[in-house]
């Protein structure tokens, strides 16, 4: 017998210290960033699909963040060139052995952010 979905999509907050700093980096990703009206949340976009949200936080203990977060992406090669171009550092793309091609970007609070594929 197949169990019913019991979730149908998720979206991560990432904790950040300054919304409006957040907002920009992920728009230099390549997705849209809408803030909520109430303050304090921004909802990243990709076109009409709301993949995370971006929280923000009065501080998150001198560096000790640990957030992060996996997207599947079609061409993580393509991705990862375009945000180096940007003048952003993400890690060189490497085909690991569980099967993903991915690479890695740290944003300014510290959220990790892996981008990949499967191979």
């Amino acid at each position: 017998m197949r169990r019913r979905r019991i979730v149908r999509q998720v979206q991560p907050q990432l904790p950040v210290t300054d919304l409006p700093r957040a907002m920009a980096f992920h728009r230099r990703l390549g997705f849209d960033v809408e803030a909520y009206e109430g303050g304090g949340h921004a909802f990243v976009m990709d076109s009409d699909t709301e993949l995370w949200h971006l929280r923000e936080v009065d501080d998150l203990a001198g560096g000790t963040n640990q957030a992060a977060l996996y997207a599947h992406v079609r061409d993580p090669d393509a991705l990862r060139a375009r945000l180096a171009d940007e003048g952003l550092d993400p890690s060189p793309v490497v085909s690991e052995p569980w099967g993903m091609r991915e690479f890695s970007l740290t944003d300014p609070d510290g959220n990790l952010l892996r981008f990949g594929t499967n191979t």
